[in-house]
């Protein structure tokens, strides 16, 4: 089963027939990690530039993927919007559910709320490249009433730096994963393997030694 998910994830055909599933299910994920829910933004990232080079027939073409970055960073921004959004409209009132107590912690909301003293609307840009306190970055930001062109500029800037990241990770993966997996398979097995003797080995050893010992203390 596995083999073949594998077999379908690198198949350039197989991406370029699934393009639209692919990409609706990657745009709603990136958008709905903007505001809270628990989904990891660097995984749909990494998997868009997976596919791109896929569905571009295993080569890099440089212009796809700046249409790819486009198609990423505007769900992106909007997620971030909602958690900004929702930051200006009700303030600190969320946390009285428990669902939010756990996005905005206090070690959390301490954190970022050093930032904005040290580095003021700059801290969106920071907040951006910390997975874990992005909504709180966001939603704090809100809170405080920060222009809304200002935050929408510096979460930009910051989705210029990650974003490209990970779609380059991702592209490296499409382009080497399966040779990269086979060597692991291949030194994961050979580790194993010697493991395996060198335990056997020990243990044979262990019990002679356990036998002899024994031997000795018999009267």
């Amino acid at each position: 089963m596995l083999e073949q998910i594998l077999a379908a994830a690198f198949d350039a055909s197989w991406n370029a027939r699934h393009r639209v599933t692919i990409w609706v299910s990657i745009l709603i994920v990136l958008f709905l990690s903007g505001f809270g829910l628990p989904f990891p933004e660097d995984v749909p990232l990494t998997l868009s530039g997976f596919t791109t080079y896929k569905q571009s027939g295993d080569a890099f073409i440089w212009w796809h993927y700046v249409v790819t970055f486009t198609m990423v960073v505007v769900p992106i921004l909007l997620g971030d919007l909602v958690a900004y959004g929702m930051g200006r409209r009700w303030g600190w009132a969320l946390r009285k559910f428990r669902f939010f107590r756990r996005l905005i912690t206090d070690k959390g909301m301490k954190r970022v709320q050093r930032w904005y003293d040290h580095y003021g609307s700059f801290t969106v840009f920071l907040g951006r490249q910390v997975a874990g306190l992005r909504f709180l970055t966001f939603y704090t930001a809100g809170t405080m009433r920060m222009n809304l062109a200002k935050f929408v500029l510096w979460d930009f800037l910051g989705c210029l730096v990650s974003v490209p990241v990970w779609l380059t990770l991702g592209r490296f993966a499409a382009e080497h994963g399966r040779k990269w997996m086979e060597a692991a398979s291949t030194t994961v097995g050979r580790i194993f393997l010697v493991a395996v003797v060198v335990l056997a080995i020990g243990l044979y050893l262990w019990s002679r030694l356990r036998s002899r010992d024994e031997a000795e203390q018999a009267p």
